[in-house]
């Protein structure tokens, strides 16, 4: 039994928060850079340096997973966009003109804080939705528009970008839905529930690094079925796939399910009437061998302490371990 290939992938929203924070803290740089290469005042400078430090500070909570959950991503994204809006709130009401044109004319300020506001806006929505998209559009017509403009496109534009962003908010979610069952369906093995070999490694090198930070034993336990082939042939395939349901049930309850990575088991099913299961804090596989007998009779197993070891070397000495034990179990029968 071979190690198989490791499977990588990345959520929707995880590529989404990364592709923001750097997005966000460039276009913070450019607006920086910006007013220094023109001579703005230091207020203009200091205010956009807020929105990149805060996009920064993003960046690396995003690199250091300092968040758990999507809702806790989206809710920091959404608090970095608020900043950047009432920075766009203080700059409109404090900064010179001169700080965006060399003429009196007021134009260009009001058109591009107008146009980065119903950016935000759009922003806002995209990643939080009508939510989102009702916030940004509070600050921007409470803060940012002037209700004394003659009705023209600019009216409506913020409202547009916000519905458009609120579509590709629905496509983001849709898309991580379908993204973690597909996840779900590679990893895991249809019949039983259980995992699948796709998963093996990356449960391997979870547990064995746990298992080191505890300096804590990790046993690796293969199991086999001893009647699976006799039932097939007599009683049919129906039969055999309610065998291979019943001992991974047998199996999956002897396996702990903790709250976190660093305390739960796995299981496998790696072939058709092959198991394993990793077992953290276990010294010796004999008092789970007899646990799962009692539930489940017609089984043989084998296994090894592997902290130490590679996936492959635990492979092969569980491997060794099994057929020893199912040599001794035909021995039995015979005598």
């Amino acid at each position: 039994m071979r190690a198989p290939a490791t499977v990588s992938g990345r959520d929707v929203f995880s590529v989404a928060f990364r592709n923001y924070w750097w997005t966000s803290t460039i276009g913070g740089l450019y607006f920086v850079v910006g007013f220094i290469l023109w001579g703005g005042t230091p207020g203009a400078v200091y205010s956009s340096g807020v929105f990149v430090a805060a996009g920064a500070f993003g960046l690396a909570l995003h690199y250091t997973r300092t968040w758990k959950g999507r809702r806790q991503g989206l809710a920091v994204v959404l608090a970095h966009l608020l900043i950047g809006h009432f920075v766009l709130v203080w700059q409109q009401a404090n900064l010179p003109l001169s700080d965006y044109t060399a003429t009196d004319d007021p134009t260009a300020r009001t058109f591009l804080i107008y146009l980065v506001s119903a950016l935000t806006v759009g922003t806002m929505s995209m990643f939080g939705g009508v939510w989102g998209a009702l916030l940004g559009l509070a600050v921007h017509y409470t803060f940012i528009f002037d209700a004394r403009e003659e009705f023209s496109f600019k009216w409506v534009f913020p409202v547009l970008i916000a519905a458009a962003g609120m579509i590709v908010s629905s496509a983001f979610w849709r898309l991580d839905e379908a993204y973690r069952q597909l996840e779900d369906l590679a990893g895991h093995d249809p019949l039983t529930g259980l995992l699948n070999r796709h998963r093996l490694p990356g449960e391997f090198e979870r547990l064995q690094s746990a298992a080191r930070e505890r300096r804590s034993a990790l046993f690796l336990m293969a199991w086999d079925l001893d009647d699976l082939k006799r039932v097939n042939d007599t009683r049919g395939h129906a039969a055999g796939d309610a065998l291979i349901r019943d001992f991974a049930r047998a199996l999956g309850a002897h396996v702990r399910h903790g709250r976190d990575d660093r305390s739960r088991d796995s299981a496998f099913r790696v072939g058709g009437d092959e198991f394993l299961s990793l077992h953290l804090g276990v010294h010796a596989g004999d008092p789970l061998v007899e646990r799962v007998h009692r539930a489940f009779a017609g089984v043989s197993a084998g296994g090894v302490r592997c902290e130490h070891l590679t996936l492959d070397q635990a492979l092969t000495q569980a491997d060794a371990a099994l057929y020893a034990a199912k040599k001794r179990r035909k021995q039995d029968l015979s005598g």
